[in-house]
C-alpha cells in the first residue's frame, strides 16, 4: 500500500477495502490443527444415517447419504486421540467416546460441543482406568473398564455406581464387553465378558456392589479369557482369544468352530450371530451352521449392525466398510468400503523437515511396523512412502530422518534400507550398495545405515552411512558419490559410527558421534571443515566434543538429540540435559578455544539455565530467532533479549497438543506454521513469525481498520519486514506513540502506547526501519473504539 501525506479516514477506509478485497486471511496466531491417521478404527456406533468410528488418531462421523465425512481430534475439542469405545444415544443425540485412560467426552451432534468427565480417570484404587465399551441402558451409561463396570448417570453427569468385585473373581478384575438379556428364569440380567469367565447378575437386583450378588462361570470355551459377548437365539455366545463359544441352559460351554483365532467383537441379525477375528467376517446360525461373509482384511476390530440391517466393519488399516443384509449362506455385496478421512497411514511421527514449496515431510518412529515417510502437501493431501503403497520401496522400511534440499528433492534415511530421494516431480528413487558409493553396515551384506544427511546450498548432498568402511559421502549436483574415509577429528580416535548431519551456512559439517556398543546413543559431536575439494581428504580439519561441561560451558551432555542453526549463525545442540549453542565461524574446525554454551534465562525465576537437566529431543528455529524446543514434557518457545526469556510452553493443559512427549519440531517460515510431531500424532501451530522480506517495501498491516472493544489488547500484525527492523508508531502530525523492534518478516502489536496505555481512535504510520541498511518501509493503520 503506498503511503498518502493527507489521506481523509474514510477514504483510507474506502481505499483499504478495495485493495484487499478478496485477500484470505489465514495466519490467524492459536490456531491448531490435528493430522493423525482415522485407518485404525477400534470401535463403531451406528446411528440412523451417520456411522461413528473410534480411532486411534481421534473419532470421525460418515453420513452415508452424502459421504461427508467430519473428524473430531483435541483441536476440535475431544480430550484425547486414543480412544477405546463409543456409543451413540439417540434420546439426547450425543456421542460417547471412552479413552485409554478412562476419561469420557460427551460430544453434542447438533452444536459439536464437547463435555469431558473425568471421574473414572481419577479413581486410584486400581492401576488401569482404561474403558474398553461403551453401551447404553436408559439414563445409564455403562462402561465397561478395566477394573470392573462403571454405571454412569447421563442424567447428573456423574458416576452412579462401580462394580469392580464380580463374584469370585479377583477385585478390579477387566470387563472388555457387557450384554443386556435375559437370565435362565426369564428375569433381566446383566452379563460381562470378563478376564476370568463370564459374570452375570439380576439387572434388578438390589445391591450390585455386593459381590454375591454376581454368578461367574469359569469353565468357558474355547478360553476363559472372554473379549466379546452377545445374546442370540436364546443363547449367551462368547467371543475369546481362541475362537468363539455358545453357554447353554446348564451353564455348559461349547466351542463353535468358526475359527480358532481371536473374535474381537460381536453383532446380532435376527437370523444370525456375527463374529470377526482379524481377517474374516464370519455368521454363526441358529442351528449351528456357519459362513464366512467376508475376508481379506488386514486387522479387523469392530462390527455392527445398522438400522436396515446392513453390517458395518472397522479394519485397523481400511477404516470402516458397508455391506449389504446378508442372505442365507451367502456373501453380502459391498457396498461402500474403505472410508476414512484425510490423512497419514500412521499417525506417531518422528523426524520433520519442510520443502522449499511448503510441503511437510515427516518420517515414522522406529515402533511402527515398516515405517516409512510421508508428505503433507499445501492442499492438504497426505502421500504415503512406505512398502505398501510404492513398489519402488519393497522390503524397505525404518526411514527414520528426512531432509529437504535446496533444490527441490527430499532425502529419506533409513536404518537398514538406504537412502530414498523424491525429486520436485515427484519420482522415487533408491540408493544403497548397487547404485551408489553407499556400503553394507560392518558385519552384513545389505543392511545399509544412513545416520544422518545435509545438503549444501548448490545441492551437494553429504550422507553418513552408520559402521561402514567409508561412513561419509558425498552426492555431487551431478549425482556422482564418492565414499569418504572415517575423519580425522582432535579430540578422538577415527570412527565408523558416524550418526545424524548439519552443514551449517558456512558449509561446516556438524557430525554426532554414535556409541558404537549402543548405536541409539551418541557421545559427543564433531565439526568437519571439507575444504575447497570435499572428495579430498587432505585439506580437511576436524575437532570433535565429547566431554561433558560444567557452569555454563561445554557440553550439557555427550547425548545429543538434534541440532540447528540460528539465524545469526549459531549451532544449537538439544542434549539429554538441556540445550546449548557454538558461536562457530568459518574456523570452528581448528579453533582450540571454541567451546559449546548453556543459554541463561534473563529471569532467575525460570532458574539458571535453560531447561537445564531437562531432556530436549529435538530443536528448531523460526523466522524470528526464537527457539522451539522439543521435550516429553511439552514444546517450550524461548525468545532472546538481554538473555532468554520464555514466551510459552505447550502442553496438554495450556494447549490442543496431542501429546506431552514431543519428538520432532519443524518451521514453515514462509507461512509461519509451526509443527510438532508426538507419539500420538501430528499438530500444526499457526505461529506468529514468517520470513523477512529481502528488502524494504511497503507494509501490510491487518486487521485494518482496528475495531476494539474496552481496553482489551488486539493483535495488529505488520507484514514486509526485512530480517531486522526497529518499527515506530506515530501519528499523522509526526509524534511518536510506540517502538518496537522485530526479527523475521512479521511483528505483532498490542495498540498500546510507550507507557502502555491504550492508544485512542485515529490513523497512525507504522514506519520500520532495517537494522542493516535496508531503508525503510511504510504503512499505516486506523484504530476504532
Amino acid at each position: 500500500m503506498q503511503m498518502t501525506r493527507a489521506l481523509p479516514v474514510a477514504l483510507f477506509f474506502l481505499a483499504l477495502m478495495s485493495q484487499f478485497q478478496g485477500q484470505l486471511f489465514a495466519m490467524q496466531a492459536d490456531q491448531w490443527t490435528a493430522h493423525t491417521s482415522g485407518r485404525k478404527v477400534r470401535a463403531l456406533a451406528v446411528a440412523e444415517d451417520i456411522v461413528w468410528a473410534a480411532t486411534a488418531g481421534g473419532v470421525f462421523s460418515y453420513e452415508v447419504s452424502s459421504g461427508e465425512i467430519v473428524r473430531y481430534t483435541v483441536t476440535e475439542g475431544m480430550h484425547d486421540v486414543q480412544t477405546g469405545a463409543i456409543a451413540y444415544d439417540a434420546r439426547r443425540r450425543v456421542v460417547w467416546t471412552g479413552y485409554v485412560d478412562g476419561v469420557l467426552d460427551a460430544l453434542d451432534v447438533e452444536s459439536g460441543a464437547v463435555t469431558t468427565y473425568f471421574d473414572i480417570q481419577r479413581s486410584q484404587r486400581f492401576p488401569s482406568p482404561e474403558i474398553h465399551r461403551l453401551a447404553l441402558l436408559g439414563d445409564s451409561l455403562l462402561v465397561a473398564t478395566s477394573f470392573g463396570l462403571v454405571i454412569f448417570d447421563t442424567e447428573r453427569l456423574e458416576v452412579r455406581d462401580t462394580y469392580s468385585q464380580l463374584g469370585g473373581l479377583p477385585a478390579g478384575t477387566a470387563v472388555k464387553d457387557l450384554e443386556i438379556a435375559p437370565l435362565a428364569d426369564g428375569r433381566p440380567g446383566i452379563w460381562l465378558a470378563a478376564e476370568g469367565g463370564v459374570a452375570y447378575a439380576d439387572l434388578q437386583a438390589v445391591n450390585l456392589q455386593d459381590p454375591n450378588a454376581w454368578a461367574v462361570d469359569t469353565s468357558v470355551r474355547p478360553s476363559r479369557a472372554v473379549e466379546a459377548i452377545a445374546a442370540f437365539d436364546g443363547h449367551i455366545y462368547v467371543g475369546t482369544d481362541r475362537g468363539l463359544g455358545r453357554r447353554d441352559a446348564q451353564r455348559s460351554y461349547t466351542s463353535i468352530g468358526l475359527t480358532s483365532r481371536a473374535i474381537t467383537d460381536l453383532a446380532v441379525l435376527p437370523d444370525r450371530l456375527l463374529a470377526i477375528d482379524a481377517f474374516k467376517l464370519y455368521a454363526a446360525f441358529a442351528g449351528g451352521a456357519s459362513a464366512v461373509l467376508a475376508d481379506g482384511f488386514p486387522d479387523l476390530h469392530a462390527v455392527a449392525v445398522a438400522g436396515d440391517e446392513t453390517v458395518w466393519v472397522a479394519d485397523a488399516e481400511r477404516g470402516i466398510s458397508q455391506y449389504e443384509r446378508p442372505v442365507g449362506t451367502e456373501r453380502p455385496v459391498l457396498r461402500i468400503a474403505d472410508v476414512f478421512p484425510e490423512g497419514p497411514f500412521d499417525s506417531p511421527f518422528g523426524d520433520l523437515a519442510v520443502d522449499a514449496e511448503g510441503s511437510l515431510w515427516a518420517a515414522a518412529v522406529e515402533t511402527v511396523p515398516g515405517a516409512g515417510f510421508y508428505r503433507l502437501g499445501i492442499d492438504g493431501a497426505w502421500t504415503n512412502y512406505t512398502s505398501r503403497f510404492r513398489e519402488e520401496l519393497a522390503g524397505r522400511g525404518n526411514f527414520l530422518q528426512v531432509h529437504a534440499d535446496a533444490h527441490g528433492s527430499v532425502w529419506a534415511a533409513s536404518r537398514g534400507s538406504g537412502l530414498a530421494q523424491v525429486t520436485s516431480d515427484g519420482a522415487l528413487s533408491v540408493y544403497d550398495e548397487s547404485n551408489s558409493s553407499l556400503l553394507p553396515a560392518a558385519g552384513t551384506t545389505s543392511f545399509v545405515i544412513v545416520g544422518g544427511l545435509g545438503s549444501e546450498e548448490d545441492g551437494t548432498l553429504w550422507v553418513t552411512n552408520t559402521t561402514a568402511a567409508r561412513p561419509l559421502h558425498v552426492r555431487t549436483p551431478d549425482g556422482q558419490w564418492t565414499g569418504l574415509l572415517p575423519p580425522s577429528c582432535t579430540g578422538t580416535a577415527a570412527t565408523t559410527a558416524l550418526g545424524s548431519l548439519l552443514v551449517d551456512s558456512g558449509g561446516l559439517k556438524w557430525i554426532l558421534v554414535q556409541d558404537t556398543g549402543n548405536l541409539r546413543f551418541t557421545r559427543g559431536i564433531m565439526v568437519l571443515d571439507t575444504g575447497d575439494t570435499p572428495t579430498d581428504q587432505t585439506d580437511d580439519s576436524c575437532r570433535f566434543f565429547g566431554q561433558p561441561g560444567a557452569l555454563g560451558r561445554g557440553l550439557p551432555s555427550v547425548r545429543i538429540h538434534g541440532m540447528a542453526e540460528d539465524r545469526t549463525g549459531r549451532i544449537w545442540i538439544a542434549t539429554e540435559e538441556g540445550p546449548a549453542y557454538f558461536l562457530a565461524g568459518i574456523g570452528a574446525a581448528t579453533d582450540a578455544s571454541l567451546e559449546a554454551t548453556w543459554p541463561v534465562w534473563s529471569s532467575r525465576e525460570q532458574g539458571s539455565y535453560v531447561l537445564g537437566d531437562l531432556p530436549v529431543t529435538d530443536i528448531a528455529v523460526d523466522p524470528s530467532n526464537r527457539l522451539w524446543l522439543a521435550t516429553h514434557q511439552g514444546a517450550y518457545l524461548v525468545g532472546e533479549s538481554t538473555g532468554f526469556d520464555l514466551v510459552r510452553r505447550y502442553t496438554t493443559d495450556s494447549s490442543p497438543i496431542l501429546s506431552n512427549v514431543v519428538n520432532a519440531i519443524a518451521v514453515d517460515g514462509a507461512t509461519g506454521r509451526v509443527y510438532l510431531s508426538t507419539d500420538r500424532g501430528l499438530v500444526a501451530y499457526q505461529g506468529d513469525a514468517i520470513d523477512p522480506v529481502e528488502e524494504a517495501r511497503d507494509l501490510f498491516i491487518y486487521p485494518n481498520p482496528v475495531v476494539i472493544a474496552g481496553n482489551s489488547d488486539p493483535d495488529i500484525y505488520i507484514e514486509g519486514l526485512v530480517e531486522e527492523t526497529e518499527i515506530r508508531v506515530v501519528t499523522l502530525s509526526g509524534e511518536l506513540v510506540g517502538r518496537l523492534a522485530a526479527r523475521g518478516g512479521r511483528a505483532r502489536w498490542n495498540g498500546r502506547d510507550q507507557d502502555a496505555r491504550p492508544v485512542p481512535s485515529g490513523t497512525y504510520l507504522v514506519i520500520a526501519v532495517g537494522q542493516n541498511g535496508e531503508g525503510a518501509s511504510f504503512g499505516k493503520v486506523a484504530i476504532i473504539r
